[in-house]
């Protein structure tokens, strides 16, 4: 059965969601690094010799706005039906938190294959001048730069491998959701360009892989490093690793 109501929450509900997460994460970033703790958090900055300006930053809110209003939200609306069709609604029972579970772990491995390929291949030459090029602007990325992209790449490579692993296991709007808070997060976390101690800071958290590509360029194109260790494309990433893992034994003696 269908009700009003569905559409309206894949639609809008996905979009406000998203909106929340994107802005009040982004925001908090932006104060306690550039406003109430910009000398402490310092010490935390992955690119130390890079900072960005209140212009750079007030372009990046301008693109990131109209991607999200012009981009997103219309893609939700041409993508309701098929989430639709694939049973993907609210007013449906929801599934226990096991199959919750399962979906979202299964997610990270769908992401994994969908976002490496398509950011492979918009570095190939012929591609990255008139589209990837443009998320490259900051070389030393910040958290709002995550949805800074040409139009094509914001749909090939921010929306769809985050909505693929949803579509391909027909999972509940509710898991959906959840996927999207944490995808949101992480992916926020990982151009935030700060190595904060905890949890953020540590494991597939790490914002530093990511921040290595930007830097680099040609190393670390996924995001869980799984398909670039299996490629041969993190192995400027696991020389510096070594490197400071050598250093760190010789200053502890």
């Amino acid at each position: 059965m269908i009700t009003l109501s569905d559409p309206i929450l894949i639609i809008f509900g996905t979009f406000a969601l998203h909106q929340i997460i994107f802005w009040i994460q982004n925001g908090i970033l932006l104060l306690f690094t550039y406003v109430i703790y910009p000398d402490r958090a310092r010490k935390y900055k992955i690119q130390k010799h890079i900072q960005v300006d209140w212009e750079s930053l007030k372009d990046c809110a301008k693109t990131v706005l109209i991607n999200q209003i012009f981009i997103l939200l219309p893609a939700l609306v041409i993508t309701c039906p098929l989430f639709m069709h694939l049973n993907m609604r609210w007013h449906i029972p929801i599934p226990p938190w096991y199959r919750i579970l399962f979906d979202l772990v299964c997610f990270l491995g769908v992401t994994e294959v969908f976002f490496y390929y398509s950011h492979l291949v918009l570095h190939f030459s012929s591609i990255y001048e008139y589209i990837h090029k443009k998320h490259h602007k900051f070389r030393a990325p910040f958290g709002m730069a995550a949805e800074y992209a040409h139009p094509i790449e914001f749909v090939v490579s921010n929306i769809a491998p985050v909505i693929a692993g949803p579509l391909l296991f027909q999972s509940h709007l509710l898991t959906t959701w959840f996927w999207l808070v944490i995808a949101l997060i992480g992916t926020i976390n990982h151009h935030s360009g700060y190595k904060f101690p905890g949890l953020l800071g540590s494991g597939l958290s790490n914002p530093a892989f990511h921040d290595f590509h930007h830097a680099q360029f040609t190393n670390n194109f996924g995001l869980l490093g799984i398909l670039d260790r299996l490629h041969g494309t993190d192995k400027a990433w696991q020389a510096k690793k070594m490197q400071q893992s050598q250093e760190t034994k010789k200053n502890a003696k």
